[in-house]
Formats: C-alpha cells, structure tokens, sequence
C-alpha cells in the first residue's frame, strides 16, 4: 500500500495573518491557485452531479439563470431550454467556458455585474467555502440573492466537514489547506503527443445530444449508477496524480522540502534513478511549475490504461503542489448563513458526494 506523502494531505490554514486582508488571502490561497490548474482542474470536471442535473432540469422553458463560480462551465449546457450565464474569478477557466461556446465572463463574486432581480434562479456549486470569513460567506450569498428575482431559486453546494472520502480532515478544524498536486510535463514521445485527451461532458448551449441514453439504457437507477461511478473518480481530486507522483518521490534518496510565498510546496530531486510514467496533462506552462532539473514520475488523468510503448522515458521537473483555502461547513451551517440574510427561506437541503446543499427561495428584496 502507498503511503502519502505529507505535502498532499490536507493541513491547517493559519487564519491569524494580520499582516494580510481576506481579498489577500483568498488572491494568494484561492483565485493564483485556480489560474495556474485550470487546464489541470478542468479535465477533472466533466461530469454533473445528479443533484445539480435535476435541479437544473426542472426549471421551466425558457428561464434565465446564472452560474456563479462557474469554473469550465459544465453545467451551463446541462438543460438547452434554458438561458444560462456563467462568472468566475479565473480568466484560465472562462477561456475555457469560452472554447465551449457558452456564456461567461470574468467578475468578482462579491460584485457581480448583473442588475438586480434580473435572473429566475442561480446555482453556486463548491464555490462559497472559498471566502475567508463568514461575513464573506454572508455576503456572497447574498450577492447571488440580489440578482434572482422574488420567488426564484439558488443551489449552493459547500465541503462538509463531515465528509468520509479519502481526504484525512480533523474533524475539529474547519479552516484548511487541501493540496492539488500539478504534474510536469514529461518529454514528449511521437506516440504520446498524438494521444487524444478525454472529451468534457460539456456542449453549447442549444446544441441537443444525439443520445441521451446511457448504455445501461432508459433505467434512472441505471443512470444514477453510472453517474455515481464516474463522480467517484471526479471526486479524488486528482488522486491519480497524487499517487502516482508519491511513488516517485517515496524513491527519492534525498529530499529538500521548498514552500515559497504562493503557498506552493515544491520537492528537490538530489537522487532519482530512471522513472517513467505517462502524462496527460496540457497545464505545463504554468508560471508557478517547479524549474528544478530533476527527474520524477507524472500521472495520467485518464480513466484509461496507459499503453507503455507510449510512456515518455523521463520528466523534466518535480511536481508543484498547490495549496487551495477551504472552510469545512459542518451540518446546518450553510442553512445559518442563508438565514442571516432575512432574504430568503430553506426549500430543501441534503448531503451529496462529501458536499451540503441546499435549494432556497427569494423572498424578499430590498
């Protein structure tokens, strides 16, 4: 069994920085890290959760919607009766929302550019357990009940902090560093570089799907089943990468632990014997990826065996691992939130895929 290597498991986030603001914090923590794995992070995010999916297909013909954090847009075209705009902080990940043919643009989710009253509901998924503080949690929510009409309706989704995956949260600390480990690029083989990349579960909107079946056929079960299965992987965050790269690095015979100022922990390689792995991720011009000469293993995003005749015979550098800022919401405290506005009433809640949710409605505006 692999062991992990400390710098991806999840660790405390030091909330006293005087000598920061929480913009600061959530610039350094939250917004450069998402720049810099867009690519990376997009290619994870494929795949709608059942609860969004239904949440967005029960809405009516023709209404007008905003996706805020929107990231690659995959739930923009989930329903092509609907109208949908997407915002987020990362200009990485709106050019890729772009590529798609949606609707996006680049805004802060504290002052979003929409007039107020001005959609018939809003989704916000995995974004507001970003904010630093809870008075930026607050506002937040708030901010997407200005632009929603009375009556209309919000999803939001959070981290629970009594999620049971793979991730080793103590369950005593809410505030937290989760890793995301960003593979180098290897030498690029003739094989490797005539690889195709794995298709995103993502269309424009208007576009119909040829067949919507799963190939289990019509069975909701059947489609929930698969859906459950594909999510699995999506929720690893990674893991693949992870793993792969801590097999690597557990073979160093020296190792120098490097931390730099974007949060970003780096391996130096001093000793590492002939390693190989296949690699498939688009991200390795990154501004942050380690410059070190070292030679180390990368890891395949793809669900899909590699072939080792394709297997590039080394990398060029060590693998970055980025720290991103999250706050754990234990149970009921999203609903808090919510209720603090005085805007808005709990039409339903639950717990999906290590996330609370909650559907709530507008029911006043002032």
């Amino acid at each position: 069994m692999t062991t992990k290597n400390p710098l991806h498991i999840p660790s405390a986030f030091q909330a006293d920085q005087p000598d920061m603001t929480p913009e600061e914090k959530e610039q350094q923590y939250v917004h450069s890290v998402y720049q810099a794995i867009a690519p990376h992070f997009s290619a994870t995010r494929y795949k709608p959760w059942p609860v969004v999916e239904e949440f967005l297909k029960t809405m009516p013909v023709g209404y007008v919607g905003a996706d805020v954090g929107c990231g690659n847009g995959k739930y923009i075209g989930v329903n092509d009766k609907l109208f949908m705009v997407g915002s987020d902080r990362s200009s990485n990940l709106i050019s890729i929302c772009s590529e798609r043919g949606h609707e996006a643009m680049v805004c802060d989710g504290l002052a979003l550019p929409y007039r107020s009253q001005f959609f018939d509901f809003a989704i916000s998924i995995a974004v507001i357990h970003h904010f630093i503080s809870p008075e930026r949690r607050v506002a937040a929510i708030e901010e997407i009940l200005r632009i929603v009409r009375v009556g209309g309706r919000v999803l939001i989704f959070v981290w629970a902090l009594e999620q049971t995956g793979k991730r080793d949260f103590d369950k005593e600390t809410q505030d937290v560093f989760v890793p995301w480990a960003l593979a180098k690029k290897p030498i690029e083989s003739k094989k490797s570089s005539e690889t195709k990349k794995p298709k995103a579960n993502s269309r424009p909107q208007g576009v119909k799907k040829k067949d919507r079946k799963n190939k289990n056929g019509d069975s909701l079960a059947a489609g929930q089943a698969a859906a459950e299965q594909d999510e699995a992987k999506d929720n690893e965050e990674s893991a693949a990468v992870v793993s792969v790269v801590t097999d690597a690095l557990n073979k160093l015979t020296v190792q120098e632990d490097h931390t730099d100022s974007q949060g970003i922990s780096r391996i130096k390689d001093n000793s590492l014997q002939d390693q190989s792995s296949t690699a498939t991720d688009s991200h390795s011009s990154s501004p942050h990826t380690s410059t070190a000469s070292s030679t180390t293993a990368t890891a395949t995003t793809d669900s899909n065996q590699p072939n080792p005749e394709d297997t590039p015979p080394t990398a060029e550098a060590a693998a970055p691992v980025y720290n991103r800022y999250y706050h754990l919401f234990h149970k009921g405290e999203l609903e808090d939130l919510v209720l603090q506005t005085n805007k808005a009433s709990i039409v339903q809640q639950g717990y999906d895929r290590d996330n609370w949710w909650c559907i709530l409605e507008k029911t006043r505006h002032e």
